[in-house]
């Protein structure tokens, strides 16, 4: 069966090798130009090239010049996975027999940005990968199949990406057997159950210590590797342009115990080896990696006796920042 594959990640290279391994006629792979600020690109030149498929690098597909390139490969199959731009309705119809998107969420909850980060900032159990014919509307074409996730309280961004790499290639072995023997699965979804996930920016980090532990421990796992991180300002260490103190950037946490503690949001509560416990409401969170500035990132508790930094010392909270 022809397939063309629109992609710029890792989750899109994992589909296109079990293509490959069910036999499937990879005519080409359309991908972005390699940019800095993008957290989770991977390259896909090396697959093309070990597979004798066309390569192109575009920044938008939704041209008439593009449109003419896909449908040069005369695809019965185009997916369309990981690109973070819609497609309008000529592309879609390049196709002979589908249009085909995922989307870490279980549709028709969870449409819209960042699903990787909204999982577990919202501490979701579990999620969903979902196969899905593309329409003009973002995450709303029906059902292909969806592959259950289950989240547990030490995944972080990296550990769920992985997990949906991993559905991707379940998705693609259970389904695609079924569109080369001429069955087209699709199941409508139930827009009055549908729910929107907003676009985050890497400004959209900034942790209110004034937030449960359970939900401070979310905030950060949710926005840690590949993605810029959640932070917090200390004004202990040298100032920065604005005076708000310097930019301390938390990449991990121990899963809260549920014991309660008592103290200012934000305050430095103890130091446990490698550890680093701070108040928030009713609790402490312990952070296990930070980063100060631009520094190397260390285990938190390195923080006390290599930036002499000592216990009651408190990090800006966002509330009284924002105000």
């Amino acid at each position: 069966m022809r397939v063309v594959f629109v992609t710029r990640n890792d989750l899109g290279l994992a589909c296109l090798e079990e293509l490959v391994d069910l036999g499937a006629d990879v005519r080409a792979v359309f991908t972005r130009p390699e940019r800095a600020n993008i957290s989770d690109q991977t390259d896909l030149s090396s697959f093309a090239e070990r597979h004798g498929v066309g390569y192109h690098e575009t920044e938008e597909l939704n041209t008439e010049e593009e449109c003419a390139r896909l449908a040069s490969y005369d695809p019965e199959l185009l997916f369309v996975v990981g690109w973070s731009r819609l497609v309008d309705r000529e592309v879609i119809e390049t196709a002979s027999v589908a249009t085909l998107g995922m989307h870490p969420a279980p549709l028709p909850r969870g449409r819209g940005r960042a699903p990787i980060a909204w999982n577990l900032i919202k501490g979701l159990d579990e999620t969903a990968l979902s196969f899905f014919h593309l329409v003009e509307e973002a995450d709303a074409g029906d059902l292909v199949g969806q592959h259950r996730i289950p989240i547990f309280p030490t995944d972080d961004a990296a550990s769920l990406y992985a997990k949906v790499v991993d559905a991707g290639r379940a998705l693609v072995r259970e389904h695609f057997p079924r569109f080369e023997s001429g069955e087209v699965p699709r199941t409508p979804q139930n827009d009055d159950e549908a729910t929107w996930w907003p676009k985050r920016s890497p400004q959209h980090g900034l942790v209110d210590w004034n937030q449960s532990p359970g939900k401070i421990h979310d905030w950060i796992r949710g926005q840690s590797r590949p993605y810029p991180g959640a932070f917090s300002h200390l004004p202990a260490l040298n100032h920065d342009a604005d005076g708000a103190g310097t930019l301390v950037t938390f990449w991990s946490t121990s899963p809260p115990s549920g014991e309660r503690a008592f103290g200012h949001p934000g305050e430095i509560a103890y130091r446990d080896g490698g550890r680093l416990g701070v108040y928030c409401f009713e609790g402490a969170l312990e952070l296990t990696e930070l980063q100060v500035g631009n520094d190397e990132p260390i285990p938190a508790g390195e923080l006390v006796e290599r930036y002499d930094v000592g216990l009651g010392v408190r990090f800006v909270n966002a509330r009284d920042q924002i105000n």
